[in-house]
């Protein structure tokens, strides 16, 4: 790779013996990957789950970051404040707590952003079309692609993390133009609409599973689309066919036309989706309206503002019956907005547990034992918490309001 004199400096440890080898590591990774130069990144994204000697190496003499850097959500929805009231073992909480306390004084003595957010979009890092970013997290780097346009790689943990001391990353894969151009057109049935989380999610499910390591451009949806129908349509591509770009013609940046999201090339596919599609992709966490529900997970990719209102109104008036679980993943920030707005003490007093977490529980999974069905209206969480638990969990996938009857009765909240 071709360096700049700051760059060759670095590698030579003139700033010490962290960023010489957080330099060197994006070296060799920029020469396997065929890149010719860094660019500058404009944000991080890091993973707090790294070794917490591996941190301590690449952060020695290290003073602050170059660029705002933001922490994805405490992994394997371990919470410190929240463990117990979740039902997680005590015999995990303890040594994970011996972890995240050497990682979080690292984190706050180099300035990292504490949102525990997989969506760093909405807690102050919000990159601009054409930026250069390294995020960790499928859902964090395939919404930063396809709904801002900025440019980041599928980063692993410890290129993200040396990507954000050093400022650079390796110019590659999706930092390149002719990477990101659609080569496959998804276009909806005549007639088909989507109702409810779980119909985008399906939609978003589905097409992963038809197309797999590429760049895709949707067509038909209105831009009356929001934020949160967005993001469950996205994100589970991601975990079911490891989308790159995920392009909605007319609404997201480099897709304003037809023309633009392919580079000006006719579409190598096209698939058309349908209500069978959709039906049928449901049915791979099938819905049993007579079932018993133990566990409801909601918030992967986490809650926002909107959400936590629309969680607080259906929850108004009713309790969690006894026996049954709901945690809800929500960054800190997005807390405490709630907290003002009178819907977090609704959910808590209802008997929701909300913490800063990752509710695909990636990767340990430490569901409460004797939990047997587990419910959520997320496609990419009900992918990953079934194929971490080995089938020892049934999921289910359904709307929010259907998940939240699950397990809840009317009767005002359980602190009355």
């Amino acid at each position: 790779m071709k360096l700049t004199a700051y760059e060759q400096d670095m590698a030579n440890g003139k700033y010490g013996p962290g960023l010489q080898k957080a330099i060197n590591l994006l070296i060799r990774y920029g020469d396997a990957c065929g890149a010719e130069e860094f660019v500058e990144i404009t944000s991080g994204h890091v993973m707090p789950k790294e070794p917490p000697e591996l941190l301590e190496q690449f952060t020695e003499g290290i003073d602050k970051l170059p660029v705002t850097t933001t922490l994805h959500p405490l992994m394997s929805a371990f919470s410190p404040e929240k463990w117990e009231a979740m039902g997680i073992s005590k015999e995990y909480a303890e040594q994970e707590m011996k972890d995240y306390s050497k990682r979080e004084e690292l984190h706050t003595k180099l300035g990292f952003l504490k949102t525990y957010s997989c969506l760093p979009m909405t807690m102050g890092n919000l990159p601009r079309s054409g930026d250069y970013i390294s995020w960790i997290g499928s859902c964090a780097q395939i919404l930063a692609n396809s709904m801002f346009g900025a440019r980041t790689n599928k980063d692993g943990t410890v290129v993200s993390l040396c990507s954000a001391l050093t400022g650079r990353t390796p110019k590659t894969g999706l930092l390149l133009d002719k990477n990101r151009y659609a080569t496959v057109l998804v276009k909806m049935e005549e007639g088909l609409k989507l109702e409810g989380d779980s119909d985008y999610g399906a939609m978003g499910y589905y097409i992963g599973t038809q197309v797999a390591n590429k760049s895709i451009a949707v067509e038909g949806l209105n831009r009356s689309i929001t934020f949160d129908q967005l993001k469950y349509l996205i994100a589970p591509a991601a975990a079911s066919g490891s989308i790159h770009v995920f392009h909605v013609i007319g609404i997201t940046p480099e897709a304003a036309t037809k023309e633009a999201a392919f580079g000006g090339k006719e579409p190598e596919k096209t698939i058309i989706v349908t209500r069978n599609n959709l039906e049928e992709t449901k049915a791979i966490f099938p819905f049993d309206k007579n079932k018993e529900a133990d566990l409801v997970l909601l918030g992967c990719p986490h809650i926002t503002i909107q959400e936590a209102g629309n969680i607080a109104a259906i929850l108004k008036g009713k309790h969690l019956r006894t026996g049954k679980r709901l945690w809800l993943g929500m960054a800190k920030p997005t807390y405490e907005l709630a907290h003002t707005m009178g819907y977090t003490d609704i959910i808590e007093s209802a008997g929701g547990v909300v913490s800063d977490t990752c509710m695909a529980t990636i990767p340990d999974s430490p569901i409460p034992v004797g939990t047997k069905v587990v419910m959520t209206n997320s496609f990419k969480c009900a992918h990953y918490v079934r194929a971490l638990q080995k089938d020892r969990v049934e999921i289910m996938i359904n709307n929010i309001s259907e998940c939240i009857a699950k397990i809840t009765e009317d009767g005002g909240n359980r602190n009355e």
